[in-house]
């Protein structure tokens, strides 16, 4: 996969981009696969609150049960678990615990059916050390052979290093009708110490069988699944996402993590929270180099270029409420949610992507009428996108073209930043201009808008090939592209016809296509043009420029003879020769990688190519860029 970012002169030189990770909501990119960890020997909770067995109810009638009760208790710090924050938990009998919102309760049926562990069905935003089909003994039951159990918690260690431990001591395990079929195991839930973070880790521990007899250890789901029908199974250690995400293998032995002195781990992948939908801080500056300072220096062109990196790469940022996308959408238009009705509400229907387009001030705001819209604990579960024109708008507020973010109101109606909804011959897309042939199925394709357009602009297209490069037309564009997909990104004016970039892309096919075209948010019909029109190239030119890694020289040669292409810096001194040869009639390339003829590698900065043959000496130049 080809992936290039191209800023403009005026702010690029100097910047770094900080990382991008690709995101998603599944409990997958919140945890890493399961690992063994060694040398850590069972140790059982002492000091514990003792959880007495008639506490554990039946969610349905609140009665005592024994068999698939839960107990509901507090934990002792937050842990964020797909994007919310948890105090509650429910410890369930069967040997797991449930993650609870406020006034959330827990589900009705399920418990006691260790599969759902990898079914999208309640119980949802479970741990799992052990989830079978077991029962809480008491001293009631010593009569007829069982051993007394016991259901335990405890918090170990001290701020900001703690951990909440739930001990099932003694349990019943799998086969109610075997006193024998006896385990004790214990789930840890840790603390997480990073500042601005609340996602801990999670560990399984697993002490001693029942001594004496038979003991039914298979048949028991372990793993952690999220609220989507997401899961990561426990008993896969390959470090393989696919395979921990995919695989339904149970329980087969005793101890699962292969022995009492051995745990089983899931590692948190940090990711940050803030509240601030759509305040344009995409990468969390806020909390991190600009920690303490105002929106005007928090929200800077990293904001933007991590936005169109991710529409060009087709890989989404975390579309979790607090995470990058839910900042990223500064217009509040990217809210959406899977839903299993129609859009009356009034029969079920295969689950598609419901989208809210209404610009309410808070996300929970204007919710459709939807029995299938899912709520935790009061909350509407909601998902957020941020595009290539919530990264137009950002930048138009770094130019003091809009006083804050988010902003909601219309910009094709902002003096003096648009012509009005209304007015005659304003811009609705983008389409390809008459393309011009480089050689070997390349071309050089202007992209033009089919109107006059001022104030912010955002345009995600694909060609029906590989783009090779991209190349704005004005300093207020920024770009990024990958395989056939560009993002665009800027604000300034264009007329009607005017390009605002240049793509080079490889083509194979004998038309072009420009398709899944989004104009300004808005989804447009693809464009289609015979690549019999196309033009021959211009006899020089330098893509892309400004150039972020490799600089290509294209030029054509008339005339047969001997030719000597070299490099000179801002001064005009030759800093190496890249080619002395004979050529004849043609298109041809010349490729620099930034480095001198001793293969040092030099600054940004302005360059030129000078070319010297038979019909004289030419010269283009062009911005390196760091």
């Amino acid at each position: 996969m080809r992936v290039r970012m191209l800023l403009s002169v005026m702010v690029a030189l100097g910047l770094g981009l900080v990382g991008y990770t690709t995101l998603q909501a599944q409990v997958y990119a919140e945890f890493q696969p399961a690992v063994k960890v060694g040398n850590r020997p069972y140790t059982p909770l002492s000091g514990a609150t003792v959880i007495d067995a008639d506490l554990f109810v039946d969610p349905a009638t609140s009665n005592p049960d024994h068999d698939n009760g839960y107990y509901v208790t507090l934990l002792p710090f937050l842990f964020e678990f797909q994007g919310f924050r948890y105090s509650r938990i429910a410890i369930n009998v069967n040997g797991f615990v449930l993650l609870l919102r406020p006034a959330e309760t827990p589900p009705l049926t399920g418990s006691d059916i260790p599969t759902r562990l990898f079914a999208n069905t309640e119980p949802f935003n479970v741990l799992a050390p052990f989830w079978g089909d077991h029962y809480y003994r008491t001293a009631a039951d010593i009569g007829a052979g069982y051993t007394p159990s016991q259901i335990s918690y405890k918090v170990v260690g001290a701020a900001p290093n703690r951990a909440f431990v739930v001990e099932w001591k003694n349990l019943n395990i799998n086969d109610k009708t075997r006193p024998t079929s006896v385990a004790s195991f214990q789930l840890w839930i840790y603390e997480s110490a990073r500042p601005g973070n609340f996602q801990g880790d999670v560990e399984f521990a697993y002490g001693l069988t029942g001594a004496g007899g038979y003991v039914k250890v298979d048949g028991a789901a372990i793993g952690i699944k999220g609220g989507f029908g997401d899961y990561l199974n426990g008993l896969v250690f390959t470090g393989n996402v696919v395979q921990a995400r995919t695989s339904t293998q149970l329980s087969t032995t005793w101890q699962p993590s292969g022995g009492s002195d051995t745990v089983i781990r899931f590692n948190a992948i940090p990711r940050l929270f803030l509240e601030g939908w759509g305040d344009g801080d995409v990468d969390f500056s806020q909390v991190g180099k600009h920690s303490g300072l105002g929106q005007d220096r928090f929200v800077t062109v990293n904001d933007v270029m991590l936005i169109l990196r991710s529409v060009a790469t087709n890989q989404r940022l975390d579309s979790l409420k607090g995470r990058q996308a839910y900042h990223g959408d500064v217009n509040h238009n990217g809210r959406y949610y899977y839903s299993t009705r129609n859009y009356n509400n009034t029969a079920d229907t295969p689950m598609y992507r419901r989208a809210i387009p209404t610009r309410s001030l808070y996300y929970w705001q204007d919710l459709p009428s939807d029995n299938s819209l899912p709520f935790i604990g009061g909350d509407p579960v909601l998902f957020f996108e941020a595009t290539e024109y919530d990264a137009a708008i950002i930048m138009l507020y770094m130019a003091a073209r809009v006083p804050y973010l988010p902003w909601l109101l219309d910009l094709t109606v902002l003096p003096p930043y648009g012509r009005g909804a209304a007015g005659a011959g304003v811009a609705s897309t983008v389409v390809p201009g008459t393309p011009m042939l480089e050689g070997n199925g390349v071309y050089r394709v202007p992209l033009l808008l089919d109107g006059a357009w001022e104030g912010a602009l955002g345009v995600r297209a694909e060609f029906n090939g590989t783009v090779l490069a991209v190349e704005p037309a004005t300093e207020g564009l920024q770009v990024a592209y990958s395989d056939g997909r560009i993002a665009l990104a800027g604000i300034g004016k264009w007329d009607a016809g005017e390009p605002i970039a240049y793509a080079v892309v490889q083509v194979s096919e004998p038309q072009l296509q420009l398709r899944q075209i989004r104009f300004n948010d808005q989804e447009r019909p693809e464009q289609t043009l015979p690549l019999g029109l196309a033009e021959p190239a211009p006899e020089l030119r330098v893509y892309p420029n400004p150039a972020v890694g490799e600089a290509v020289l294209s030029f054509t040669v008339r005339q047969a003879g001997r030719y000597t292409v070299s490099l000179c810096d801002a001064l005009g001194n030759s800093v190496r020769t890249l080619l002395e040869s004979d050529l004849t009639p043609g298109v041809y390339e010349v490729r620099w990688d930034g480095t001198n003829a001793a293969g040092q590698r030099l600054g940004a900065g302005v360059y030129t190519y000078r070319i010297e043959g038979p019909t004289g000496v030419s010269v283009v130049s062009f911005v390196r860029l760091p």
